[in-house]
C-alpha cells in the first residue's frame, strides 16, 4: 500500500512521484461525478457489447462480455461518453498532470474503461445463491511496460508522431535512439488510472515497481535484444 495525497499537496505529489515513479491523489472527482462515470460504464457495456447486461444481475456478466476481461479492460473500444469526456477536462485531474509534467499546455488523449468482476461470494438473484467465479479472475502475473523504452512504440492511444508505427515491426529499431520523434526515454510520458470506486483490500489492486524509473536506462541497455524483438 502507498499513501494517498490531496490535490493541494503539490510539492508532496511531485516529490513522491520523483522518488517512486507512481503517486496516488485522492478525491479528484466528486461522488456525483464518480456515480455518473460508473453509470456511463454500464451504458457503454450495454450499447457496445450486449444490451442484456444488467448492473445488478451477475447472471448477465458472461455472455458477450468484452475482450481483455482477464486484464480488467473492457475491450479495445474508446469510452467516449459525456462524463468520460468531462473527466478528461476536469480541473483537478488537469492539475495533477500539470504538477507532474511541469507544463500548463497539455494534450489529452482518448480513453478506455476498465471493470473487474468479483470472483468470490457473488449473489445471483435468479437462483438465490452465492457462488464463486474463478474464471472471472484477472491474470496474476502481468508485469509489463506499456511503452518500449528503446523505440518509443506504445500500446496506448496517443497523438505524438513516431518514426515507426506503434505496432509495426521495426526494420531498424536502434535508429530510434537518435531520432527526436521516437525515443522512449526522450521525455516524460505518463499514464493514469482514474478510480471510480474505492478499492478494498479484498479486491486486490494495481501493482507497480517503485523507483523503476531510476533504472530504466540501465535496464534497457541490459535488455536491448528484448526491446528490439518486441
Amino acid at each position: 500500500f502507498i499513501v494517498a495525497l490531496n490535490i493541494d499537496q503539490e510539492e508532496e505529489i511531485l516529490k513522491f512521484f520523483e522518488k517512486h515513479g507512481v503517486v496516488v491523489v485522492a478525491n479528484v472527482l466528486t461522488d456525483e461525478q464518480c456515480e455518473r462515470s460508473v453509470n456511463d460504464v454500464w451504458r457503454f457495456l450495454q450499447e457496445m457489447f450486449n444490451p442484456d447486461i444488467q448492473r445488478d444481475q451477475p447472471e448477465t456478466w458472461s455472455y458477450k462480455w468484452p475482450s481483455f476481461s482477464t486484464m480488467g479492460i473492457l475491450g479495445n473500444d474508446r469510452w467516449l461518453y459525456p462524463q468520460a469526456c468531462d473527466n478528461r477536462q476536469n480541473p483537478n485531474i488537469y492539475k495533477v498532470f500539470q504538477i507532474l509534467f511541469g507544463e500548463h499546455e497539455l494534450i489529452v488523449n482518448i480513453t478506455r474503461a476498465g471493470l473487474m468482476r468479483p470472483t468470490k461470494n457473488i449473489y445471483f438473484p435468479s437462483r438465490d445463491q452465492i457462488e464463486d467465479r474463478e474464471n472471472w479472475k484477472t491474470i496474476s502475473e502481468w508485469l509489463h511496460l506499456d511503452m518500449n523504452p528503446l523505440t518509443g512504440r506504445a500500446t496506448t492511444y496517443g497523438f505524438e508522431h513516431v518514426a515507426e508505427g506503434h505496432f509495426e515491426f521495426s526494420k531498424d529499431p536502434l535508429c530510434a535512439q537518435n531520432q527526436l520523434t521516437n525515443n522512449g526515454m526522450r521525455k516524460r510520458k505518463l499514464q493514469a488510472i482514474l478510480a471510480l470506486e474505492d478499492c478494498r483490500e479484498e479486491d486486490g489492486g494495481f501493482h507497480a515497481v517503485p523507483g523503476f524509473q531510476n533504472y530504466i536506462t540501465t535496464w534497457t541497455k541490459q535488455n536491448q535484444q528484448l526491446c528490439l524483438d518486441t
